[in-house]
């Protein structure tokens, strides 16, 4: 034999005895005797209404199973049939033909997890159901298989991981799994059904019984005279240097909390002392900086360069984190992102290199094609509620099975709509900082959805000079130092379910690692979007259910850990935190390794804690006294503000002589009740100037504490304004004709299970003899709408440079709107969706207004967006308008 022989012996011997392990399961239905079993239902499926039978087909081509059944509401009736036990890799392929009346039969596999007692029974594997393709079609014959790239067993079991561990553990193991039955949800809607069954094929069996795959022999030895033949360039690939793993994104072997700053224009390193790890580009890294980020040991996120496709990416792109596939990304986009996608892949050296979208609609299906979905909102000044933007991010991280990274917005600008509005009323923009309190309150509700990352939204440089962005600085690297401190468990932690204290003015969100547990503490007030940190301090207690024994509790907080007191029980401990504002941060282990972490963050170079929230305190304190004097010119005095102002001033001082002192511990409580003070001075300047208000959203110079001032001028001028008649045909809704006639719209989308309506009718009447009523009805499969179904829009009204316009109306909306966080929405083309009103539900009649200046002439149109299931009633709504002052004039008094 010749020494080549004797080189490839190995590698035949080897792909043969693989290939006797790899087998193949066919089912035919040939035989006479029903082999599917009903498993599962969550609705009423009557015996007598079930049957099972082996049918000939019609043109001779064999049997097949046939299943006849009536149902009544639910979401599936589960059918399964046994198979070899066979390992989940991913040349594990199950198929299966179905015919069906209706489309919407999915089939599924059951995994079992060897290495995972079952919760129920510790003696049994823990199980599991792993989702698949769904048919499309009714009457005709459909394959349905795992074959498909998206349905690939491995990577989904991996992903199915996350979920499993938040919910039993993170003692839950994949270890060995393999699959046993293959399952159908037969079910597709209520009533009578009938599914046939063919061909079920399973390919890639390696068998989970007598197959030890550990312990196989698999080593190719290398052969220079044998060379690789493919007919497609193939570009070297090694590892990158970040990867995901379920959920978690590791980076250079260690778990990152993604920290993603929007660039414009910084120097990296600024932004690396500022606290963040990640910057995003609008276009590819150049090679100045991408040799930038190195030098600073920043990740970047950017677009892929243009020449993907063609050349390979190579080692030069090292520093980027993730590739960007795009901007407020729809379906519309979908076709073209996975085209990018398939491009990347094919050309990156890197294997593994996450792809991030930012995604607006189609989560799932750009779940499927991307690595990271970043999602997200402007909630700051909205009529969004900031304390359920957690539920808002979690919902959207449902619709993808919570399998899937996500990273969070964070706000740390007021909108780009606002700031255009205030320049059209007063011809100029005053400083607009974002509070501390809300930047944390929103990044706690952010990882509270159990994002993996946060890209703060940025449109201006953060190393600029004057105030307003020297103060958003020091914001920011107030927070990121926080965040820097609870990055092991936000990075790679398992998220427990929040749970709310019996009098739900508390919420805890508990995540857990192997060696300790972080509690997030945070006291809603439901008003955050407008001003945090108020709630008054107070001892507070939660309970730590099934914490071990030896576990000591500490508080993170600005001086160093604070150790806690603990009362247990056999259910675990209940802990007390003393003068707890609106949020706070509680760490639990028996790990002295965990405690002398994070104590050594409090030793990082340059500003201590203390030091920077003096810092802010101090910046805030002459900010608000220069507010409280704006309006106090404007003749509006407010006592209460006024008491509150001066409070914080006074326990300032208190802090800073006891720091002087070297009691920094001793000046905590001193500094959060000025920082609380100061935030109840932001309440009472605001609330006062809403009073005459329903809503914030009603005018822009509602939106932020600094606008005060300017409403109560523009207030005054408007006192005796000379409003102009109504300008919109067809608001009373009480010709349709008429409304046609002017361009009223109506859009609607064709959602399965959902039918929606648009009718002029009497019950829907303020005034006159009809109003309009807007309807969706039915249910969805997910729970979870995610584009609006039906909207109508106003026709078009001319507005000149230099005019309000009041845009009023009534609605009614007798119960909350289903499957949606948004209700009904309604907002106009001048103050833009980040102005938007969101009505869930409203107490009979309930009448709106929005105050809208234009800088240039105008088109104005009003949408009334029904974004959910439910039914809105709409009347008399009219667009009405007012000469403004003139520049000059309307800054006389500044």
């Amino acid at each position: 034999m010749s020494p080549k022989n004797n080189i490839t012996l190995p590698v035949l011997l080897t792909l043969l005895w693989t290939s006797t392990l790899m087998g193949q399961f066919f089912e035919s239905f040939d035989s006479s005797k029903p082999s599917w079993e009903l498993r599962k239902a969550d609705c009423v499926v009557p015996k007598n209404h079930w049957h099972s039978e082996r049918a000939e087909s019609p043109n001779d081509s064999g049997r097949f199973e046939q299943i006849q059944f009536q149902s009544g509401n639910g979401t599936q009736v589960l059918i399964s049939h046994d198979i070899p036990s066979a390992r989940v890799i991913r040349e594990l392929v199950p198929s299966v033909r179905v015919q069906s009346n209706r489309p919407g039969v999915q089939l599924m596999v059951r995994v079992v997890l060897p290495s995972t007692p079952d919760e129920d029974d510790s003696a049994q594997p823990m199980k599991t159901l792993l989702k698949g393709p769904v048919s499309k079609s009714s009457g005709g014959w459909e394959q349905l298989s795992f074959a498909d790239e998206k349905y690939d067993l491995e990577e989904k079991l991996e992903r199915h991981l996350w979920v499993l561990r938040r919910k039993y553990g993170s003692h839950v193991s994949t270890k060995g799994a393999y699959i046993d039955l293959v399952v159908l949800n037969i079910y597709t809607n209520a009533g009578k059904q009938r599914v046939a069954i063919d061909d079920l094929k399973v390919d890639g069996i390696v068998s989970a019984g007598k197959a030890n795959l550990q312990t196989l022999d698999t080593r190719i030895h290398f052969d220079p005279a044998v060379q690789t033949v493919s007919h497609s360039q193939q570009i070297p690939s090694t590892d990158s240097h970040v990867v995901r793993k379920g959920t978690v994104i590791e980076a250079d072997g260690r778990p990152l909390f993604a920290r993603v700053i929007q660039h414009n224009g910084e120097p990296f390193e600024t932004l690396k002392s500022l606290g963040f790890n990640t910057v995003e580009l609008r276009s590819t890294a150049t090679s100045t900086q991408l040799a930038e980020a190195a030098q600073a040991g920043i990740w970047l996120v950017c677009p892929p360069p243009p020449s993907i496709g063609l050349t390979s990416i190579d080692s030069l792109y090292d520093r980027v984190l993730a590739w960007s596939v795009g901007q407020k990304l729809g379906l519309k986009e979908l076709s073209s992102v996975r085209e990018t996608v398939r491009e990347i892949r094919e050309s990156d050296s890197r294997s593994g290199r996450p792809v991030v979208g930012n995604v607006e609609s189609g989560w799932e299906q750009f779940s499927q094609v991307t690595d990271i979905l970043n999602v997200g909102l402007e909630p700051l000044g909205s009529s969004f509620n900031l304390s359920e933007y957690s539920d808002w991010i979690y919902q959207r991280s449902a619709t993808v099975g919570h399998n899937h990274p996500i990273w969070g917005d964070l706000q740390t600008e007021i909108s780009r709509s606002v700031k255009q509005q205030v320049s059209a009323i007063s011809g100029s923009s005053p400083p607009t900082p974002i509070e501390p309190q809300q930047l944390k309150y929103m990044a706690y509700e952010v990882i509270a959805s159990g994002a993996r990352g946060i890209r703060y939204r940025s449109r201006s440089r953060l190393d600029a000079e004057d105030p307003s962005s020297r103060l958003r600085a020091k914001s920011l690297l107030w927070l990121n130092r926080h965040l820097m401190q609870i990055e092991p468990w936000v990075a790679g932690g398992v998220l427990l379910k929040s749970r709310n204290d019996v009098t739900d003015e508390m919420v805890v969100t508990p995540i857990r690692t192997q060696r300790s547990q972080l509690l997030l503490i945070q006291r809603p007030t439901g008003k955050e979007q407008h001003y945090a940190g108020d709630p008054t301090l107070a001892t507070v207690m939660f309970d730590n259910e099934g914490a071990p024994m030896s576990d000591r509790a500490y508080a993170i907080v600005d001086h160093g850990l604070v150790p806690l007191d603990q009362r247990r029980d056999h259910l675990g401990a209940r802990i007390q935190l003393d003068n707890c504002s609106y949020t706070a941060a509680v760490i639990t282990t028996q790990d002295p390794n965990v405690v002398a972490r994070l104590n050594q963050t409090y030793r990082i170079p340059g500003q201590t804690f203390v030091q920077a929230r003096v810092e802010l305190i101090q910046q805030w304190l002459a900010v608000l006294q220069l507010i409280v004097n704006q309006v106090e010119r404007e003749g509006k005095t407010f006592a209460p503000a006024q008491g509150a102002l001066s409070e914080a001033a006074n326990a300032l001082a208190k802090a800073e002589s006891l720091i002087n002192a070297g009691s920094p511990s001793t000046s905590a409580r001193y500094l959060e009740a000025a920082d609380q003070r100061l935030a109840v001075v932001r309440k009472e300047l605001l609330t006062a100037a809403m009073r005459q208000f329903r809503s914030k959203t009603s005018s822009p110079l509602l939106m932020h504490v600094s606008l005060v001032p300017l409403h109560w001028r523009v207030a005054n001028q408007l006192a005796s304004a000379n409003w102009q008649p109504n300008t919109l045909p067809g608001g009373d809704f009480e010709n349709l004709d008429q409304m046609m006639q002017n361009r009223w719209e109506n859009r609607k989308l064709n959602l399965e299970g959902l039918q929606t309506k648009v009718e002029l009718v009497p019950a829907a009447m303020v005034d006159g003899e009809s109003g309009l009523r807007m309807s969706v009805v039915g249910q969805t499969r997910d729970g979870m709408i995610e584009s609006t179904p039906l909207w109508i829009a106003t026709g078009r009204v001319a507005v000149k440079a230099g005019q309000m316009v009041r845009i009023h109306g009534w609605i009614k909306i007798e119960r909350p709107i289903q499957n949606s966080m948004d209700g009904l929405m309604v907002w106009d083309s001048l103050g833009g969706l980040e102005m938007a009103e969101r009505l869930p539900v409203t107490s009979g009649w309930q009448e709106f207004a929005f105050y809208r200046a234009a800088s240039s002439n105008a088109s104005l149109q009003v949408k009334f967006e029904l974004t959910g299931i439910g039914e809105v009633m709409l009347d008399e709504v009219t667009i009405r308008a007012v000469d403004l002052p003139a520049p000059g004039a309307r800054q006389a008094r500044k």
